[in-house]
């Protein structure tokens, strides 16, 4: 997922308004069985800074999604000296190399839960020779932060209803009626479920096969098996059970 133009131009207000040098927006994923990071948007930031950050798993020990309360999906803007910022960041040893190395002068982050444990990042930096963090405002800040954060989620929200069977799996989650399609999907396993989703967007089983690193003999069982489990005989059928005919 790549931001729309408008919240690239937004980002780019931002960080001439604040006084900031430097700005990433990403999705971090902090779930115990996968940790994953996925970039949006940068200003600022050199290559291999973003290779460090993700390669060499920095952002596995973030300190600014490691204070996050779990109840907590509204976001806020953490600025950098926060007492229970400089605690957790006190313990991360690979983070605090990272910033160092790169010259990175924190001025503070957006962090917002999305999902348990799936946070979305805004990072506003400056840099030695560029503005000083003394300077920005920090104000207003949070205030863009915040709008470009619902910007960002907005945009989420319209490419999943706008993939495939996700205008179904909405209109499951507000009718009660259609529950079960939840069901159907929860029979299957997590492969099951991806060769289900790829079919349901109308790839053959040679590009099923090419996607998911399998064979075409062991998409065809996984078929056979998701067919049996539904009770349906045909990718039509399925589709439709498992993500709703709408």
């Amino acid at each position: 997922m790549l931001v729309s133009k408008d919240i690239a131009s937004r980002s780019e207000q931002m960080i001439a308004a604040c006084g900031l040098d430097t700005l990433s927006i990403f999705f971090s994923e902090q779930a115990e069985t996968a940790q994953r990071l996925t970039y949006l948007f940068h200003h600022g930031v050199s290559e291999d800074a973003q290779a460090a950050y993700r390669d060499g798993r920095v952002f596995e020990e973030d300190p600014f999604t490691r204070i996050v309360d779990r109840n907590d999906r509204c976001g806020r803007l953490v600025r950098w000296g926060d007492a229970a910022l400089d605690r957790q960041a006190g313990r991360a040893k690979e983070y605090r190399q990272f910033i160092n190395c790169h010259s990175v002068d924190v001025v503070g982050a957006w962090v917002q839960q999305i999902l348990p444990q799936f946070y979305l990042v805004i990072g506003a930096h400056c840099v030695p020779k560029g503005h000083r963090t003394s300077d920005v405002a920090h104000g207003l800040l949070e205030r863009e932060s915040a709008a470009i954060a619902q910007m960002v989620v907005s945009q989420l929200f319209e490419e999943t209803v706008s993939g495939a069977g996700g205008r179904g799996m909405l209109h499951a989650a507000l009718d009660d009626t259609d529950a079960g399609s939840w069901n159907a999907a929860d029979k299957l396993s997590s492969r099951e479920l991806q060769i289900a989703q790829l079919i349901g967007a109308g790839k053959q089983n040679k590009q099923v096969a090419y996607i998911a690193g399998i064979s075409e003999f062991t998409v065809e069982n996984h078929l056979r098996r998701i067919y049996r489990k539904l009770n349906v005989h045909n990718r039509a059928a399925m589709t439709a059970k498992i993500f709703g005919g709408h």
